[in-house]
């Protein structure tokens, strides 16, 4: 279908052939056909590569031009929403609006109003329908990216909720790669099924053995023995190469072996690009691993790189700098990190059951990485046969199918608290109300019987009523309490609310920072940090000498003294966090790496500001208060001392303790000093000291571009 026929309007083509795009892909032909443009729900799962995001554009700009409602884009992850938040913002050029939020699940977000195309994570657009802002009424059309994740158990009940709230009130188009029961999703949300295995790029699997490569058409191919000529060939054939691997410690030791080879495939000026990449990175383990790997042209990716490392990773592969990536199996969840040739060297990984196979539909999702659009007639997808049989994984992951999607409502944590929300947010008041919703979701519509699910649903409103989160009248009708509402809108599991609400008045006694964040890390909303089998004795040893400021007693359980010490190594890293230990001290301490940090510090973040909103509905504003101090702290890594400072704009711990340090200790003692002995602390620029200044309500400006031309 060329771009002109399309039955849309004509602005919209415009802005397509302004992207280089006169003709769309057969699927993508296929799937506007299908009745999407005039309001039917579509499930559309084509490979990676195919054009998938483009149909939900064309369909969302339509949509709204035709005056049917704003349309919300729902993501996994918190990079995706930034990257299609990028990708929408062309359709600027027709007037339309697009906004991006994925943090802060305490707010109403009432400004989202004012915007078109809002592109969300699923989490936070959940937290949003249980605040209700008033433009909610006005969405359209909502798109669920990568839907396969319903069968997800850390995000699918989360997704199935929000598909289960919006059916029927607004058009659903979900987006895919791999669905093993598309036809059972489909007839659930009542959409229209379009399925193909059409790609752009022709790609082309295999199975890498013993120095041979047996391609799925019957063709073999040999190379010298070791699976990492794979990559050296693509190399040298110009291209770029992806290398999934099952931990992060082989990613990283991996690309530093690799860069070693790579590094004489390279050309000076290559070489001198990659030197001026590696020195954009800042100091700490994990940078000076990758720094070492860039040198060679090559880069790990991983969960535990930060936001900036991770950018400057993709970015840098995309423009072909960085020759190959090795990666864990998260980069195959959506980044736009296409390559000509995928390897996959491990097709199992550790779990809390020992050694398992990675799924097929995981292992496809990385394979379908293969190949880039315009620049590749063909991808090569190999997967590595090390001790396993090469017919066995060829049966598997090649010719085998994806596996069926079930139904993940059955997730204690997120069952409880989306039980919660129903009664305070959806106006569900009675157990026959919360079971007719119940039975609207995905898991009814597999299963065909709610025995189960309502005992478990029985057992989570027992629960919340022994609990106070909700009472029930003589009539059977349910009524939210203060405390369960405010739980619903934390966005948190009642059971942590729980946990906070049976320990405050010890808090309220008294008050310290270790017992708090020991608090945080043994609730079901903080993954806590492993404590290795040769440290168990040391962190027990400081459990009975840190006894008395811990508001949880040590067990003698077994598994519950596990749980109760990998909570207080959590404790003690966020205590060396607030007392200002350099973050790479930390995370060479903890064996952790700067993603991982910064995921703890936000998460504790939130959960700080949690407790401190129970504790003021609970009546202890004293608590409260204390634990309003503790969040700023955690926010920026500080002791108390700098809490004035850094409630600055541009102040960060590392420029408030230069502040503090250099005598400027108050707001007062930086307003009353002169501009020129403010630059002279570390870290203070032209910038800085501008935002400095405006935050205190002092006007300045820059004259000739210097500092010394301050004026007050």
């Amino acid at each position: 279908m060329k771009v002109d026929e399309l039955p849309v309007d004509e602005k919209i083509k415009a802005v397509l052939k302004g992207r280089g795009i006169e003709e769309l892909y057969p699927p993508q032909a296929e799937a506007l056909r299908s009745e999407v443009l005039d309001g039917k729900n579509l499930l559309l799962a084509i490979p990676t590569a195919s054009g998938k995001t483009l149909v939900a554009e064309i369909v969302m700009v339509e949509r709204i031009l035709r005056g049917a409602g704003k349309a919300v884009y729902i993501v996994p992850l918190k990079a995706l929403a930034e990257e299609k938040y990028r990708e929408f913002k062309v359709w600027e050029a027709l007037g339309l609006r697009v906004a991006v939020t994925t943090g802060d699940y305490d707010r109403k977000e009432e400004w989202l109003g004012r915007y078109d195309i809002i592109v969300a994570t699923a989490e936070k657009f959940d937290s949003l329908l249980r605040h209700g802002p008033g433009w909610l009424r006005e969405v359209g059309l909502l798109v669920a990216d990568e839907i396969h994740l319903i069968g997800s158990p850390d995000r699918g009940t989360t997704l199935e909720m929000i598909l289960t709230h919006m059916l029927g009130k607004a058009q659903i188009i979900g987006l895919s790669a791999t669905v093993g029961n598309p036809e059972e999703l489909a007839e659930w949300l009542g959409a229209r099924l379009v399925v193909s295995d059409w790609r752009p790029v022709r790609l082309r699997k295999g199975v890498f053995y013993d120095g041979i490569v047996r391609w799925e058409d019957g063709g073999v191919e040999k190379y010298p023995t070791g699976w990492e000529s794979l990559t050296v060939d693509a190399v040298k054939k110009g291209k770029g190469a992806l290398v999934f691997v099952n931990t992060r410690r082989s990613a990283e030791r991996v690309a530093v072996e690799l860069s070693k080879k790579m590094k004489r495939l390279l050309t000076k000026p290559e070489l001198r690009e990659l030197e001026k990449l590696a020195g954009e990175l800042e100091d700490n383990p994990t940078n000076k691993r990758l720094r070492e790997a860039l040198r060679g042209g090559v880069a790990f990716h991983h969960a535990g790189l930060g936001r900036e490392e991770r950018l400057l990773v993709e970015d840098a592969f995309r423009a072909g700098r960085i020759k190959v990536v090795v990666a864990t199996p998260t980069l195959s969840a959506g980044v736009n990190m296409p390559a000509f040739r995928v390897v996959i060297r491990d097709t199992k990984r550790y779990s809390d059951f020992g050694w398992t196979d990675i799924p097929v539909l995981e292992i496809q999702q990385m394979m379908g990485r293969a190949g880039r659009p315009k620049y590749d007639e063909r991808g090569e997808a190999i997967i590595v046969a090390k001790d396993e049989d090469p017919e066995a994984l060829m049966k598997r992951y090649i010719f085998g199918k994806p596996e069926k999607l079930f139904s993940m409502l059955s997730n204690e944590s997120t069952f409880r608290g989306q039980v919660l929300a129903l009664i305070v947010s959806f106006n569900v008041r009675s157990f026959r109300s919360l079971m007719e919703f119940l039975e609207r979701t995905f898991y009814y519509h597999q299963r065909r019987s709610l025995e189960a699910l309502e005992e478990r649903a029985k057992g989570v409103v027992y629960f919340l009523l022994e609990n106070e989160f909700i009472e029930m009248n003589l009539e059977g009708g349910f009524t939210p309490l203060p405390l369960g509402i405010r739980t619903a809108q934390l966005y948190v599991d009642p059971l942590t609310a729980k946990l906070f609400k049976d320990h405050l008045e010890d808090i309220e006694k008294g008050p310290n920072p270790l017992g708090v964040f020991h608090l945080l890390a043994l609730t079901p909303d903080m993954p806590p940090l492993p404590v290795r089998r040769k440290e168990f004795s040391d962190w027990v040893d400081y459990a009975y000498e840190m006894e008395e400021y811990l508001y949880v007693e040590i067990p003698w359980d077994g598994y519950e003294m596990e749980k109760f010490l990998r909570a207080l190594k959590t404790a003690k890293l966020l205590l060396d966090w607030i007392n200002e230990v350099p973050e790479a001290k930390i995370m060479e301490n903890y064996g952790i790496e700067p993603g991982d940090l910064h995921r703890l510090v936000e998460l504790a973040d939130w959960l700080v500001y949690s407790m401190a909103e129970v504790a003021r509905v609970l009546g202890m504003e004293n608590s409260a208060k204390y634990l309003r101090d503790l969040q700023l702290r955690v926010r920026h890594g500080v002791r108390e001392e700098l809490l004035p400072l850094v409630k600055l704009p541009m102040i960060g711990r590392k420029r408030a303790r230069a502040l503090y340090n250099a005598g400027f200790k108050t707001l007062e003692d930086i307003a009353k000093a002169r501009p020129e002995d403010i630059k002279k602390v570390e870290g203070i620029g032209p910038k800085v000291l501008e935002a400095l200044y405006s935050g205190l309500g002092v006007k300045v400006r820059i004259r000739k571009g210097t500092l010394d031309d301050f004026l007050k």
